[in-house]
C-alpha cells in the first residue's frame, strides 16, 4: 500500500522553509516512516524545490508542464510513504497535464494525496510579486506591472490568484477527498509554524525541539524591492555580482504597502471564487470566503512610493558601486 503526497506550495506559503527542513531532517522523516523526494538523475539533490522537473519556458504565456521524468522517478522511488514538496506545481493551469501526471502515477501508488497551503490573494499577491524584484526567472516573466506593491491584474494574475479555477482541477483529477487545503496565517498554524503544521497533516509524532526552523525567502524591504524591480528589467539577473553588491549596500527600509483600501479592493476580486472554493473542499467553518478579513496591518496610506531621502538614498548606493567609492 504505497503512498504519495505531493505538497504542491503555493507559493509564498513557507515553502522555501519546509523544503528546507526536509532536506536537512530526511533521517528524522525516514525514522518516522516518511520518505521524502529529493531525486534527479538517480541521486540526491540539493535543490530542493526540484525546477527541474518543470519546463518553465511557456511562463510568459502562463503555462508550465511537468517533465516526464518525474513520474519515472517516483515510481522508482519504493518506500511506502513518499512525499514530494515544489511550489512548481502551483504554476499548472491545464487539467490534462494533471491528468497525465496521475495516470503516470496511479498504477504505482494505491494513494496519491495533494496538500496545498492557500493565502488570503492581497498577502500572496504581495509577497508573490516581490519575488519577481528578487529576479526569480519565472516570477519576473510571468507577473507584470509597475514598480509598486500589488502586479497587474492581467490574465496570469488572474489566473493564479482565482483559487477554485486555479486549484479546484486537482480535486478534478485527483478526487476530491485526496486534497487537503490549509489556510496559511501563522495564527493558524501548528505552534504557529509552518513545518510543525505540515508534520502535523503527514502525521509524523515530533517535540518543538525537533522542528527548529528559520524562515527562509523572507520579505525585503521597499529600498530593496524597488531597486531590485528596476534591475532584473534592465536584464541584470540576480547572480551578477553587481546586482548583489548594490542589494546588499542599500540597507534596511519598510516594508512596502498598497493602502488598506487598495487591499481590500484587490481581494474583493477574488471572495466569490473562495466562497466556490471553501462550499466544495469545507476549508474553514468560520469564514465563507476562508480567510479572515482584518486588514489592520495596512496603513490608510500607501507605503510602497518613493520618498525624496530613499530615491536619493538609492541613487547614491548606486553610484557609489558603480564608481566603487
Amino acid at each position: 500500500m504505497r503512498k504519495l503526497t505531493l505538497h504542491i506550495g503555493a507559493h509564498k506559503t513557507g515553502t522555501s522553509t519546509i523544503q528546507n527542513w526536509m532536506y536537512n531532517h530526511r533521517q528524522f522523516l525516514k525514522e518516522n516512516g516518511v520518505t521524502p523526494f529529493f531525486t534527479a538523475n538517480g541521486k540526491h539533490t540539493v535543490q530542493v524545490n526540484q525546477t527541474y522537473y518543470f519546463n518553465h519556458s511557456k511562463i510568459k504565456q502562463g503555462v508550465v508542464t511537468i517533465a516526464p521524468n518525474l513520474a519515472v522517478n517516483l515510481k522508482q522511488c519504493n518506500e511506502e510513504n513518499v512525499v514530494m514538496s515544489s511550489e512548481c506545481f502551483s504554476w499548472i493551469h491545464d487539467r490534462e497535464e494533471l491528468a497525465k501526471l496521475k495516470s503516470s502515477l496511479q498504477p504505482h501508488f494505491s494513494s496519491i494525496n495533494i496538500l496545498i497551503y492557500i493565502r488570503r490573494q492581497d498577502r500572496q499577491a504581495l509577497s508573490h510579486y516581490q519575488q519577481r524584484a528578487k529576479s526569480w526567472e519565472a516570477e519576473g516573466l510571468y507577473f507584470s506591472g509597475e514598480n509598486k506593491a500589488f502586479p497587474t491584474l492581467d490574465e496570469n494574475a488572474q489566473s493564479y490568484l482565482d483559487y477554485y479555477n486555479h486549484f479546484a482541477m486537482w480535486g478534478d483529477v485527483f478526487g476530491d477527498d485526496n486534497v487537503t487545503f490549509k489556510v496559511f496565517d501563522r495564527a493558524l498554524l501548528k505552534n504557529n509554524c509552518a513545518v510543525s503544521d505540515f508534520l502535523d497533516v503527514l502525521g509524523v509524532p515530533f517535540t518543538e525541539k525537533d522542528v527548529n526552523v528559520k524562515d527562509a525567502n523572507t520579505s525585503l524591504g521597499l529600498l530593496n524591492v524597488k531597486v531590485a524591480h528596476i534591475l532584473r528589467d534592465m536584464g541584470i539577473k540576480r547572480h551578477d555580482p553587481i546586482f548583489q553588491e548594490i542589494i546588499n549596500k542599500l540597507g534596511e527600509s519598510h516594508v512596502m504597502l498598497p493602502s488598506r483600501k487598495e487591499a481590500i479592493d484587490f481581494y474583493s476580486n477574488f471572495k466569490e471564487s473562495n466562497i466556490a472554493l471553501n462550499e466544495r473542499f469545507n476549508i474553514s467553518t468560520e469564514n465563507e470566503d476562508i480567510f479572515a478579513h482584518d486588514f489592520s496591518n495596512y496603513q490608510e496610506t500607501a507605503s510602497d512610493e518613493w520618498t525624496e531621502a530613499l530615491a536619493n538614498h538609492a541613487l547614491t548606493t548606486v553610484l557609489k558601486v558603480l564608481l566603487k567609492k
